[in-house]
Parts: C-alpha cells; sequence; structure tokens
C-alpha cells in the first residue's frame, strides 16, 4: 500500500509556489554582448582626471576603477563612430545604413512615428555594432508597461511593425533590462546617452521587459538622467524605446 507523508503531500503546493516566482524570471531572454560603461575617467579624490595607473593601481588610494578598463580604454577600431568605447552606425528609414544604397545624404534625425518626405537623409534608428541592436530613435512617452509590451492596436510596437520602420516590419520589442543598460553612457549625464547618436533622450525613465522577480506587479525601468535602474508599478506612465535584433 502506497503510503503519504505530510512532506510528500506538500511538496507538489510547494513546487507550485517555486514556478510561480520563478515564472516572471522567464519573461527576459538571455541577453548577447554588452558594451562598456562609457566611463573613461578616473578620480583623484578631488575630480575627474584622465586614468593612468599611478592613480588606479592597486597600490594607489583609488584603486582599480571602471575608467582604467574594458573596450572604453583599449582603442579599439570601430565601424561605425561613438563616444568611449561605443559603436554606432545611423540607419535610414528604408533599412540602409548611412553611406550605403539610398542613405548617402546628410542626415537628419527622425524621432517621429512616420517616414519623412526625404528617404536619403531619414535617420530612423541606430544600430549597434558591438550588441548587434537596432535601437528606434522614437521615445514613446506616457505609456503603461502592458501599453509598451503589447503587440496589437496603437501599441508603440504595433507602430513600429506597421510602418516597417528601418525596414523592419516584425520583430520591434521593448528591450531587457541588460540590454538597454547597455546604450547608457556612465561618463554623461542629463541625458546618460550618446546623444550624437540617440537625439531628444527624454531625460526620465524608460521602460524594460523585465518583470520585478520579487513583485510581478512591477517592472524594471532605466532613468537616462544617470542610468539609474529601478522598478515600479506597471500601471504607471514613463517612456519606451523599441529594440530588435540585428542581422
Amino acid at each position: 500500500m502506497n503510503r503519504t507523508t505530510p512532506m510528500s503531500r506538500a511538496l507538489p503546493g510547494l513546487l507550485w509556489m517555486v514556478l510561480a516566482l520563478c515564472a516572471p524570471l522567464a519573461q527576459a531572454q538571455p541577453t548577447g554582448r554588452l558594451n562598456d560603461t562609457g566611463q573613461a575617467l578616473c578620480y583623484d579624490g578631488a575630480t575627474l582626471v584622465a586614468c593612468t595607473s599611478a592613480n588606479t593601481d592597486d597600490g594607489a588610494t583609488y584603486p582599480r576603477q571602471d575608467g582604467r578598463f574594458g573596450r572604453d580604454r583599449a582603442g579599439m577600431a570601430k565601424v561605425g563612430g561613438g563616444a568611449a568605447g561605443f559603436d554606432f552606425t545611423k540607419m535610414c528609414w528604408n533599412g540602409d545604413a548611412e553611406g550605403s544604397g539610398a542613405c548617402t545624404g546628410a542626415l537628419v534625425a527622425n524621432t517621429s512615428a512616420s517616414a519623412s518626405g526625404t528617404p536619403g537623409t531619414d535617420w530612423a534608428c541606430t544600430k549597434d555594432n558591438h550588441t548587434n541592436l537596432i535601437w528606434s530613435l522614437q521615445t514613446v512617452s506616457g505609456v503603461t508597461w502592458a501599453d509598451a509590451t503589447s503587440t496589437t492596436g496603437s501599441s508603440p510596437i504595433a507602430a513600429h511593425n506597421g510602418a516597417s520602420r528601418c525596414g523592419f516590419a516584425t520583430d520591434w520589442r521593448v528591450p531587457t533590462r541588460r540590454e538597454l543598460l547597455s546604450i547608457v553612457h556612465h561618463g554623461a549625464y542629463s541625458p546618460a546617452i550618446d546623444g550624437a547618436y540617440f537625439p531628444v533622450t527624454v531625460i526620465g525613465w524608460y521602460w524594460t521587459n523585465d518583470f520585478d522577480a520579487l513583485d510581478p506587479a512591477n517592472a524594471w525601468n532605466v532613468s537616462f538622467f544617470n542610468g539609474d535602474a529601478s522598478a515600479s508599478f506597471k500601471t504607471g506612465t514613463v517612456h519606451v524605446r523599441l529594440v530588435r535584433s540585428g542581422q
């Protein structure tokens, strides 16, 4: 005869509790390559100065600072351009990269929801050549998390797909927290982003696709005032910038 102990009876309930807690974590998919922080200066006790082994070495008063390491210090060759270690390329609404195809004019940033009447200068996206992510220049403001992540109706995703922004009619989405943090420029603030490639960025909070694992009623935001990250109620209204994986 099968015998059931109190613990074995409790296991199914415990299993469902664990699954319920882990479910929000499945919302965010693994993020690929990430950028360095953009911080290329070091603190000497009074101000920000060029990083040297004398002021950031292991024996220094302020050792091993961020600005001394990584892509921001490596002087790596870039496909495009950008501050510090960032490597960006501008893209026209038709999907051509700057200087190729029909994207050959003096580019004008298009942060609106529709194509301009001058395709050769209609800069609508920025491609990150390191992470291979393609970012929309448009900031959509005053949206809840549910509206930001919806793919139907008049949602930002549906609008981007419907207008074939930068040549893509599918796969626009809200970025994960790590993806959005990858374009934060910690060597700048207000806004904390490379303004030469992300013009008219709002100095405020932007939605990510990530739930708060401790409270699924909240989702993570990133601030482009200083690059801070925080969770807030999904019913609140902030900004969103959409992204898609490159090809």
